[in-house]
């Protein structure tokens, strides 16, 4: 009888450390498993911030060359790549003056110009009034209330203390805080990409896309069709060689049908010194952009904004 107790507790006694075994095994498991993704986590850190600091030297190493007068935004120099290492970078410079000016737009208080772009995207006479004063508002230095305006006393009553802000623009961005630009979003949300705070204020006729062409210059759509066909040269196909270049404004405005001393003649220009410079890294995988802008690239470059995108 002792025997077999004995013999029944030996056994119970293997089973629980067996059980034990399991569970330390069960742990160390799990500890190397954590071990192991820590130290994945880690080398992909390191190998992410390697990448990240290459490619912002390869996106350098662009913006260096399309900085340079001499290099033509066709150049065949803007975009290189080795595929032994799997990075390269691409450049596109384009001119900044294709886009309206929101600031000097505003500055000059040309309402009728700001009511004319508004109407055109879809909004109704009264909330173009509406926010064109909104805007000029935000700007001014005064607390003095548009007809249909906004100043302190609307944006307190909202529990924005602090606004207007009265002064320019320093980020598109802080157009959405302006009221009556919810109006604006819901019509077209893709405004951003007509305005700039960055070129010399009338627009390069140059560089200004077709729905631009037809606000400023009041065309119809044929006709600025027709013109940037013309612009493209005769592979029609923009910033290459071939594109026709334009001696002077007045020779624009003869090819767009424009007359000369009309008001949106004096909207325009052919010779904005503002341009973008948008430079791209890769490697492997990876990609990151560096985005300038430049005027008098010319001759005494001077940077106006310097942007990162992360890709």
């Amino acid at each position: 009888m002792k025997l077999s107790l004995a013999r029944h507790n030996t056994a119970k006694d293997r089973g629980s450390a067996l059980l034990i075994v399991f569970w330390l095994m069960a742990i160390l498991s799990l500890f190397l498993f954590t071990t192991i993704q820590l130290v994945s986590s880690d080398v992909d850190l390191v190998i992410s911030q390697k990448h990240d600091f290459r490619a912002e030297q390869l996106c350098e190493m662009g913006i260096a060359l399309a900085a340079n007068p001499q290099v033509q935004r066709y150049d065949p120099i803007l975009t290189q790549f080795n595929p032994q290492t799997q990075e390269g970078f691409s450049v596109r410079i384009r001119g900044e003056g294709g886009k309206i000016n929101i600031n000097l737009l505003l500055q000059q208080n040309d309402r009728e110009f700001l009511e004319r772009i508004f109407t055109f995207w879809g909004m109704e006479l009264e909330q173009a009034e509406e926010l064109s004063d909104c805007l000029i508002d935000w700007i001014d230095p005064d607390e003095e209330m548009n007809i249909n305006g906004a100043e302190y006393e609307y944006y307190a009553e909202q529990g924005f203390l602090n606004y207007p802000f009265n002064r320019a623009f320093y980020d598109l961005e802080e157009m959405s805080l302006v009221k009556g630009m919810d109006y604006l979003n819901f019509v077209k949300p893709n405004w951003r990409n007509f305005f700039t705070l960055f070129s010399g204020g009338q627009v390069d006729l140059r560089e200004a896309d077709m729905e631009t062409l037809m606000m400023v210059a009041e065309v119809e759509d044929f006709v600025a069709q027709e013109f940037i066909l013309l612009r493209a040269g005769a592979d029609g196909i923009e910033g290459t060689e071939d594109d026709t270049v334009f001696e002077s404004l007045q020779e624009a405005l003869s090819e767009l049908g424009v007359s000369s001393d009309s008001p949106a003649a004096g909207r325009l220009t052919v010779n904005d010194q503002t341009v973008r410079i948008e430079s791209t890294g890769r490697v492997a995988d990876y990609q990151k952009q560096i985005v300038l802008v430049l005027r008098n690239r010319e001759s005494n470059p001077v940077i106006l904004n310097r942007e990162e995108i992360f890709q």
